[in-house]
């Protein structure tokens, strides 16, 4: 049980980072895209690299987003038919989803790899950075989806409360609160 207290713990911080850094990127993103609309129509000098930055930091918003809604459970989702079903087979559907959700995880984290490996060296179009401080988001976000969903699947089985039985988020169960 240390040991799930601790993963649960790392899975926790994990979680705050993610969304930390989707935060920053956000207001980087805001910030680039407000200098480009002032220089734009302002000063009539328009700039040529915040069309680009903001389409990248947009990649990784999206990528880490969606690795984060995964431990959060909000992504599309079938309520009514899930939460239908009696105990038992929700919580083995709530295993298995988990299990599927891992697979799509090593598929982004895989081929992310190999995206990051053959594409990663081509320039960007107008700045003269290579594409590897980018194309990364996909096999980070691949990996995080694995480790939120091993967190999510190890919650089904261990625990009675656990948030696909109670229609929550696991960050939420056990805390006291509960989502509509």
């Amino acid at each position: 049980m240390a040991v799930l207290k601790l993963f649960d713990r790392f899975v926790a911080l994990l979680a705050s980072i993610v969304r930390l850094v989707c935060i920053v990127l956000t207001i980087a993103l805001f910030t680039i895209v407000v200098v480009a609309i002032v220089a734009r129509y302002g000063f009539g000098q328009a700039v040529s690299w915040t069309e680009e930055v903001p389409r990248y930091l947009l990649i990784w918003i999206s990528f880490l987003a969606a690795a984060s809604c995964v431990l959060r459970r909000e992504h599309v989702g079938f309520d009514v038919l899930f939460n239908s079903l009696p105990k038992g087979p929700r919580k083995a559907l709530g295993v298995f989803l988990g299990l599927l959700i891992f697979g799509f995880g090593w598929v982004v984290f895989r081929y992310g790899i190999v995206f990051v490996q053959d594409f990663g060296g081509d320039l960007m179009e107008t700045i003269s950075y290579t594409n590897y401080w980018y194309y990364p988001a996909m096999p980070i976000s691949g990996f995080l989806m694995m480790v939120f969903s091993i967190k999510l699947i190890i919650d089904e089985i261990m625990k009675a409360d656990a948030g696909a039985i109670a229609g929550s988020s696991v960050e939420t169960v056990g805390m006291g609160e509960n989502r509509p």
